[in-house]
């Protein structure tokens, strides 16, 4: 008995984390799954050239730092400012 209800008490503890999480984090982390995917998708090496092999990681390099950077912007703009144009924008993108 005492087992059904501590597993009870720790589905709904998931069910109620699950249901309040921040949106603005949600968004985030939509946010980077997206640049990573879109980054490894565009940008894929020519085995046969080890400078074509370099020049490709160092552009998937770039462009991860790059997107991540856009999403913290995204993030922080709606930490600042949640009822903001740009931060309902990207909620909407990545909901």
């Amino acid at each position: 008995m005492k087992i059904l209800v501590a597993t009870m008490l720790l589905l709904a503890a998931g069910i109620a984390w699950w249901l309040m999480r921040d949106p603005v984090e949600v968004a985030y982390g939509k946010c980077v799954n997206a640049v990573e995917r879109k980054v490894d998708e565009s940008i894929e090496p020519n085995r046969e050239s080890a400078l074509e092999n370099a020049m490709a990681d160092a552009v998937k390099g770039i462009g991860s730092t790059l997107g991540i950077a856009a999403c913290e912007a995204m993030r922080d703009t709606c930490r600042s400012d949640r009822d903001g144009a740009l931060c309902k924008a990207a909620l909407a993108q990545f909901q």
